[in-house]
């Protein structure tokens, strides 16, 4: 219950103050790599 009233407030001031933000509860850190580096025209490297 306190992380949700949390979370809420940090999106409202995210929203208010234009910071992008990734709700990333539902994805894997594989997806939310893949839709950072999309979003930002990034390419992975691989080594």
């Amino acid at each position: 219950r306190q992380c949700r009233m949390e979370l809420r407030e940090v999106e409202k001031l995210y929203k208010k103050e234009k910071l992008p933000y990734v709700n990333t509860t539902k994805f894997s850190v594989e997806e939310i790599t893949a839709k950072i580096l999309a979003e930002k025209g990034l390419q992975r490297h691989k080594y």
